[in-house]
């Protein structure tokens, strides 16, 4: 008996955080999308903190709405016993804690909600033809081939297509996660709706709230063993309590507030090792989410990773079918920005590690503070890097405080000052633009602190002053704050784009 057949323009493997948004985004520009979604094998899900930070995502992707109808915990910080110090990070807007499956779900729904249709399967193989044919099983029992035009792996660490010679695995250690959740009628108030985290030793221990009295409990380690061991470990609960709870005995913080704690579910494992793609855009397939690389849990940047790497899958597909010509220059930015929004999440843990290892000195913490790819470096070459990250430059927080202080300085064009026209990301689409070709950094750039670089520095050709640059960059381009054209600028002229002259007259 022959299978069922679903065709569409774009197939979505997965439908996770990556999965739904993608789907979400591309069937409500009209494009044809499938979601092949398999439901998952158990009831335990992991919980995420999104922060704060996150509702502005949502609410640019369309999603904010339905995320905050659901009624997840409410994330408002962190608190950490982190090297010996402690530290808390509070937020006035609140971000959402999330059992993982019902986060997804909400997702899912408002994808299927924009038109695409989810095909609960397994899939077994993938031809990449053209249209590249996926087949696959469904959860009734019914063979099925999918077929589209493009196809986005958003399949995670499962990885469906990227774990056949698309990803690669360079760190020197691998981390196991051993999860709980536990329930007490008394945690601290003040840790209702924050997520708590403590290193030690040999690791460290993280806590998220799901609700004033529950929370799931997670403790990172070395993976050691081999596979064999480790689906033992699995199928045989006590060695893993055993492990587990050895493990919470090593931290302080963390084993004083589960003293009066009932653990409500068995500990179960999770694979939290690092890895990212060779390259995560290969003709009509791309990798997106977790399938392209996965980040070190410590940033709680995972779900928003995902996200953004979906939009600009979105983005990239939705051009690539709209106008075949800009293909290549599409995948090749997509391929562009995963590598370096993964550089950049490994030079910030890095930096966490880095200073528990001074503390401890142990092989844990001594070969994560020490594995940083030669290509990670600190890196503000990005589609729009914020105001805070530029600052970090001690050359533009310098050339920002010259124009801050003196409004009359005259700012004009650098004999070295060039130009190239690169794709970027308008809209749904990849379009090439004009930006700055800039001193010590691999591709131009467009914008800095939300200004457009190329527009700016055409404004500046003539030389000007600050205020009869800022007037005119509002008049021709659009309004951005002030902060803004003075953080750009000051990009700009510390990487001799620009250079500044005497006061006026």
């Amino acid at each position: 008996m022959p299978g069922r057949v679903h065709e569409s323009d774009v197939l979505v493997i997965g439908g996770g955080p990556a999965g739904s948004t993608a789907a979400q985004l591309l069937a409500s520009w009209g494009r044809s999308v499938t979601i092949a979604h398999r439901p998952p094998a158990s009831r335990l899900t992991l919980a995420e903190s999104l922060p704060a930070s996150t509702r502005k995502l949502l609410r640019f992707l369309g999603q904010l709405d339905r995320v905050d109808a659901a009624a997840f915990h409410p994330n408002t910080g962190n608190r950490a016993e982190w090297a010996g110090a402690s530290r808390a990070t509070t937020s006035e807007d609140a971000g959402f804690h999330v059992p993982r499956e019902a986060f997804d779900r909400v997702l899912r729904d408002h994808a299927e909600a924009a038109g695409a249709r989810v095909v609960d399967a397994t899939i077994q193989r993938v031809a990449t033809d053209d249209p590249t044919r996926v087949s696959g099983m469904s959860t009734d029992g019914h063979a099925i081939e999918l077929r589209a035009r493009y196809v986005l792996d958003c399949s995670g660490r499962a990885g469906v297509i990227a774990r056949h010679g698309m990803r690669r695995t360079d760190a020197p250690y691998r981390t196991l996660a051993i999860v709980a959740e536990w329930e007490c009628d008394d945690w601290p108030p003040e840790e209702h709706t924050c997520t708590t985290i403590e290193s030690y030793s040999e690791g460290w221990a993280w806590s998220v709230p799901l609700s004033a009295k529950r929370r799931q409990c997670t403790v990172m380690i070395e993976k050691k063993g081999s596979g064999v061991f480790l689906r033992n470990l699995k199928k045989d609960s006590r060695p893993l309590f055993t492990l587990y709870e050895s493990e919470l005995a090593k931290t302080t913080a963390l084993r004083a507030r589960l003293a009066n704690a009932r653990r409500v579910s068995a500990p179960w494992t999770c694979d939290a090792s690092l890895y990212d793609s060779m390259r995560a855009a290969e003709g009509s397939v791309l990798l997106v989410g977790d399938a392209a690389s996965f980040i070190e849990p410590l940033s709680s940047a995972g779900v928003k990773k995902a996200l953004l790497s979906a939009w600009r899958a979105a983005v990239v597909t939705n051009t690539c079918l709209a106008n075949p010509a800009m293909a290549e220059a599409a995948s090749d930015l997509y391929v562009r920005r995963e590598r370096e929004v993964y550089q950049e999440c490994l030079r910030r843990s890095a930096a966490f590690f880095a200073e528990a290892a001074r503390v401890y000195d142990t092989p844990f913490w001594t070969a994560r503070a020490g594995y940083a790819p030669a290509d990670a470096a600190l890196n503000i070459d990005s589609e729009d890097p914020s105001d805070d990250s530029l600052r970090r430059d001690a050359s533009v927080r310098a050339a920002f405080e010259q124009l801050r202080a003196d409004r009359a300085v005259r700012v004009r064009p650098s004999d070295a000052l060039r130009f190239a026209s690169v794709p970027t990301i308008d809209g749904r689409e990849v379009v090439m633009r004009e930006a700055v070709v800039v001193q010590g950094l691999e591709s131009p750039m467009h914008y800095a602190a939300g200004v457009d670089l190329a527009r700016l520095a055409r404004i500046v050709s003539g030389g000007a002053d600050v205020p009869t640059i800022i007037a005119a960059y509002h008049d021709n381009v659009g309004l951005v704050p002030i902060a803004g054209l003075l953080t750009g600028l000051s990009f700009l002229i510390a990487r001799q784009a620009l250079v500044t002259e005497g006061h006026s007259a």
